[in-house]
């Protein structure tokens, strides 16, 4: 006998006594090991680790992405209200337990520009304003100047003001509920929750985003103090808070702003992107710009002399561990979940494309696993949620890194500024970071040019963009994100509630079955039988619409042709009783649209033996002889209990009017639904494997013997254009 192809050819027997406990034990190791490599990915990595030539690119390009790393994280604290050391706190913290349950080899995580605005946001609900001049002191006070005098650009009940001490723990707070919900939806395979936000939804989600993002740095260019606004409208209030107070513009901040932006541009779009090929590494302009900024407003005097405000005091070495302080979570519990389904999406999404494109797999429930991980870990040392950068991670990938080693050197940077060079860039003007911010918005901003080609792709997807940017923008970026999904829900329903069944024909010399419409070289069967192919589910929401659409194409509405068939009975039997009696004799009953002929088989007569006049009937169109519907469910996915119904009453309605229906192609799934609605077996004999069988089981069935129930003495024999 042939041995089964995929077995083993000894099977170890397991005996009793040792060998039986011994067998067991290397199981379960077996198991244990198995279960460890899926939860450390880092393990199953370095197996496959090249040391001698791996771990050189890594190394280069951790240090290169080290050096995009400093100048971006103190930008991006800034965005969520933080202390700039902050965000060098979470790009070394958490990136440390990313490397060990992180199953992507090339994302760059740490602070990113969404995640930031979010809990920029939830840290401004806790903003107060206390008008008495009792205000919270925040260290490092940018809006005094070096001798204590207040800044002449600032009104000094602009802008409310809250302690560090209390956003770190608002902050830490938020990393720590978000790491456990992360880690929660890991451990319930809930990684499939990104697949409802599509393409679309997300790129308008995050210009959205951008716009909300620009409009918050707009301030520090412009060197105004204004307060920070928060929920519905707010990009419309602070357009109006910059408007009423523009004339208070800061010159030097701007002249600063803008000799910054400038050569960012010019670097990162004319030199780095256009001479991406050439160059191994992108010019790290970012932290030029850092470096001259700061050592020139430290000589300058920038502070002093020109008001132009700077990052303040920042701490030397790592921050004690700490607890979150959990104070008035119950203002923001509920902007929890969407930090971390954005952030788990935006990371995730950025880990497939990396992965597909150096040909390996990611685990999305390990992703979030690793990412809450982090999440929990960082919330003890004053961190706030982190995710994947796609600036950083274009960089890692293309630098020729091969693994997170390489953030393991990105996190050795940072870490030797924690520890020593922080209190260097105690002079770096604020308008420099925002600078930073402003030009790494481009790329987000210009996929408005998209939408051309989006709408010639797919309306609905134009449509799914423009609502979710809009939202996010006007309203604000939670409402944005939730509109988008219920607007794509909206969509996916409404595409099939406008779905249309359409009449089959078969293509020339090929067994393929397509709408004539669309293919030319198509032929029609025999009038008498109708092929109709439907490719929706038929569901509760679109059934109506389907049973009216069969209807059209068949042209015959069974209840219709009922009550004209009732209504030539009931004129023939009271024409009979007035009448003598003529045997066998044809008359033809017409209405505006078609002619039905009734063949009688009772007496009907007139006194002068001609026959009676024509009566009217309620016009109808038949355009053809019609003995069989096919119904092509090929491209169905799916029929619910409504659907289901549907279909048993359009059989049993066109049976009425001795039409049969044919159902071809149906799926095992839509077979099961069938059975528990009883459809089958009582309707068994009209269900078929494919169209041909269907076909020609109705060109051999005979004619069905057309006859009204109930009204036997008249037969339609049969139905022609007039």
């Amino acid at each position: 006998m042939p041995k089964a192809v995929g077995f083993p050819r000894t099977v170890p027997k397991i005996t009793k006594g040792r060998n039986c406990k011994e067998t067991m034990l290397h199981l379960r190791q077996k198991s244990a090991k198995a279960r460890l490599k899926r939860l450390v990915p880092m393990i199953r990595i370095m197996k496959k680790y090249n040391w001698n030539t791996d771990f050189i690119a890594d190394m280069i390009c951790g240090l290169t992405v080290g050096i995009m790393q400093l100048p971006q994280g103190m930008a991006y604290a800034m965005l969520a209200e933080m202390p700039p050391v902050v965000g060098l706190y979470i790009s070394f913290f958490p990136v440390l337990i990313y490397f060990i349950f992180g199953s992507s080899r090339h994302i760059s995580m740490g602070t990113v520009a969404v995640v930031s605005l979010l809990t920029g946001s939830v840290v401004a609900k806790f903003y107060v304003d206390d008008n008495g001049g009792n205000r919270d002191t925040l260290i490092g006070n940018s809006s005094l100047i070096g001798n204590g005098t207040l800044d002449p650009f600032e009104d000094s009940n602009s802008e409310p003001f809250l302690s560090d001490s209390k956003k770190l723990g608002i902050a830490m707070t938020i990393s720590l509920l978000v790491g456990f919900t992360q880690i929660i939806m890991g451990v319930l395979r809930l990684g499939f929750v990104t697949t409802y936000m599509s393409d679309p939804l997300i790129a308008g989600f995050t210009t959205g985003t951008a716009v909300h993002v620009g409009t918050s740095q707009v301030k520090y260019i412009l060197g105004l103090n204004i307060p920070r606004t928060d929920g519905l409208f707010q990009v419309v209030k602070t357009y109006k808070f910059i408007f009423e107070r523009i004339t208070h513009t800061n010159v030097a901040t701007l002249i600063v702003s803008l000799i910054c932006i400038v050569i960012l541009y010019l670097v990162k779009v004319q030199i780095n992107q256009r001479f991406k090929a050439k160059l191994k590494i992108p010019v790290p302009i970012e932290l030029f710009v850092v470096i001259v900024g700061t050592v020139t407003s430290y000589f300058a005097h920038f502070n002093e002399n020109y008001y132009i405000k700077v990052v303040g005091i920042v701490p030397a070495g790592l921050p004690e561990p700490a607890l979150p302080s959990f104070e008035g979570v119950d203002k923001y519990i509920a902007d929890i979940p969407i930090i971390a389904i954005i952030s788990f999406a935006q990371s995730v999404s950025l880990a497939a494309m990396m992965a597909k494109k150096n040909k390996y797999a990611i685990d999305a429930n390990q992703e979030l696993i690793a990412y809450g991980a982090g999440n929990v870990f960082g919330s003890f040392f004053s961190c706030y949620p982190y995710a994947a950068s796609v600036s950083r991670s274009s960089v890692q990938d293309s630098a020729g890194g091969k693994s997170q080693i390489a953030s393991l050197f990105s996190a050795s940077m940072v870490l030797i500024v924690i520890l020593w060079l922080g209190p260097l860039f105690e002079s770096l003007p604020n308008c420099v970071l925002s600078a930073i911010i402003v030009v790494a918005l481009r790329s987000l901003i210009l996929q408005v040019l998209e939408l051309p080609k989006i709408w010639k792709t797919s309306k609905y997807d134009f449509y799914i963009w423009v609502v979710t940017c809009l939202s996010a923008t006007l309203l604000h970026v939670d409402y944005g994100l939730m509109i988008g999904l219920v607007f794509s829900f909206f969509t996916v329903v409404l595409r099939t509630q406008m779905a249309r069944p359409t009449r089959l024909g078969k293509i020339t010399d090929q067994n393929v079955y397509k709408d004539p419409k669309k293919y030319l070289q198509t032929s029609q069967l025999s009038n008498e039988v109708k092929l109709i192919g439907y490719n929706f589910p038929i569901y509760f929401a679109n059934g109506d619409l389907f049973v009216r659409e069969v209807y059209r194409l068949s042209t015959i509405k069974p209840e219709v042709l009922r009550k004209q068939v009732l209504r030539a009975s009931l004129k023939r039997e009271s024409l009979g009783r007035s009448t003598t009696s003529i045997s066998n004799m044809g008359t033809n009953i017409g209405s505006n649209n078609a002619i039905v002929e009734i063949q009688r088989h009772d007496s009907i007569a007139s006194t002068n033996g001609q026959l009676p006049e024509i009566y009217d009937i309620n016009p109808f169109e038949f355009e053809i002889p019609l003995t069989h519907i096919i119904i092509d469910l090929l491209a169905v996915s799916f029929v619910d209990s409504v659907g289901c119904k549907v279909i048993k009453t359009l059989i049993e309605d066109y049976e009425n009017v001795h039409v049969r229906v044919y159902l071809t192609n149906i799926s095992d799934e839509i077979w099961n639904v069938f059975e528990a609605t009883e459809i089958i077996p009582a309707r068994k004999d009209i269900m078929f494997v494919s169209l041909d069988d269907a076909i020609e089981a109705a060109r051999t069935d005979s004619k069905p013997d057309i006859r009204e129930n109930g009204l036997s003495k008249v037969d339609l024999v049969h139905v022609k254009p007039k």
